[in-house]
């Protein structure tokens, strides 16, 4: 049974941005008036937008807050795409932790780390054909969108030349009011069948690729299900493509307006860890997306959630709470403080995180060593973001050089 709250909702999400290089203003205001706070969602539907550091971790990690609740009749929905059973995402324990340990296995730091070649080839080759462009250039539509594309379809096995189905598809599912529900819906079916094909396809012809992991898994020992390989190969397109886009051009972005800290980064490059690390906080998804639902009446932020509401927590704004972070809007890539949450927290810590922090240190040392006067080519108050997806994004990210 879904529970509204009694309260008026204090926006609807998601909220445009004034400043494209800010969270929303509304957001900030929240976590400083009301850090849990009734709101309105794209489909109308109502939750409780949840915003400090402490709270947004209990949401995350606590069991009250639960993601299977989200197929009772009636529950609250922030997409119009109906959420998917065999999705990790969408698992509580004990279903999710068995298939988490088989997904673990197949999507090993082994297989991480064999990635990284291909991650610095992908990032010559698009380093090489910009340096024949004459800026200013998109870098959004040159370099992230690319590499980030090839590098999770290379991770899953996916043939190039259906590289371009897959941004596409991208695009429409992470959308939350750029296209029509059956568009959205469209897009989800093509998708899915898809995978579909793509299992059957490694099944007979097996290669060194994350579907072929997971389907010899399953043939050797009875899981994960086909239905449950291809959500994982969703929600590993969805959340290692737009995001990794995202945090890209918002790092460079970040640095290219704090000469500072990037001379810094270019003097010592063993900072970049570090500094990717900061950079996800900064630049990582801006609002929320996956809600929970309470499963009993929970305290939260002084406030009192019913069992059977949405919530909707904001790691992005979590990501900038004074009381974790000092000095929140301020770039500070030697920052002590390891407490990013963007990748989540808990049970769903997101299964690629290893490979978005490979491909974003690799890609952005490669930019600003082979371009050394790159800078932005429009004032970063004209930058456009991406208002109606689901974890925001840039529209594009002119840059120009020499």
């Amino acid at each position: 049974m879904r529970t509204v709250p009694n309260d008026a909702p204090r926006f609807s999400y998601p909220v445009k941005r004034k400043d494209p290089t800010r969270p929303p203003e509304e957001y900030a205001q929240a976590l400083a008036e009301e850090p849990v706070c009734p709101i309105t969602l794209a489909t109308g539907d109502a939750a409780w937008f949840v915003t400090r550091y402490e709270d947004v971790r209990t949401v995350l990690s606590d069991r009250r807050f639960s993601r299977e609740a989200l197929f009772a009749p009636g529950t609250a929905r922030a997409q119009v795409v109906e959420p998917d059973p065999d999705s990790l995402l969408n698992m509580d324990p004990p279903r999710h932790s068995a298939l988490r340990r088989l997904a673990n296995r197949a999507f090993s730091n082994k297989r991480v780390e064999g990635l990284r070649p291909y991650i610095q080839q992908v990032a010559d080759e698009l380093l090489d054909a910009m340096e024949t462009m004459t800026g200013p250039v998109d870098l959004a539509d040159v370099y992230a969108r690319p590499l980030a594309l090839r590098v999770v379809c290379r991770a899953l096995g996916v043939p190039f030349e259906d590289h371009p189905k897959f941004g596409s598809w991208s695009d429409h599912f992470m959308s939350l009011t750029k296209y029509s529900a059956a568009e959205i819906v469209r897009a989800n079916d093509e998708m899915r069948a898809y995978f579909a094909g793509l299992v059957k396809q490694k099944r007979a012809e097996p290669g060194d690729d994350l579907i072929s992991a997971l389907v010899q898994i399953h043939d050797e020992e009875g899981a994960p299900s086909e239905a449950e390989i291809i959500g994982i190969g969703v929600l590993l397109l969805l959340a290692g493509h737009d995001t990794t886009v995202t945090v890209l051009c918002g790092g460079t972005a970040t640095l290219l307006s704090e000469p500072e800290q990037l001379a810094t980064l270019r003097a010592d490059p063993e900072l970049y860890p570090g500094a990717v690390e900061e950079l996800i906080r900064l630049n990582g998804p801006g609002g929320g997306t996956s809600i929970r639902i309470a499963t009993t009446d929970v305290e939260l932020g002084g406030r009192v959630i019913p069992a059977g509401s949405a919530v909707l927590a904001s790691v992005g704004t979590a990501s900038r709470d004074g009381a974790v972070h000092p000095d929140p809007d301020r770039c500070d890539i030697r920052r002590p403080e390891r407490t990013q949450i963007a990748f989540g927290a808990g049970p769903h810590f997101c299964i690629g995180a290893g490979l978005a922090k490979a491909e974003l240190e690799i890609s952005l040392r490669a930019l600003f060593e082979r371009f050394p006067t790159l800078r932005l080519a429009v004032c970063p108050h004209e930058l456009r973001w991406k208002d109606f997806a689901a974890l925001g994004g840039w529209e594009e990210l002119p840059v120009a050089w020499g």
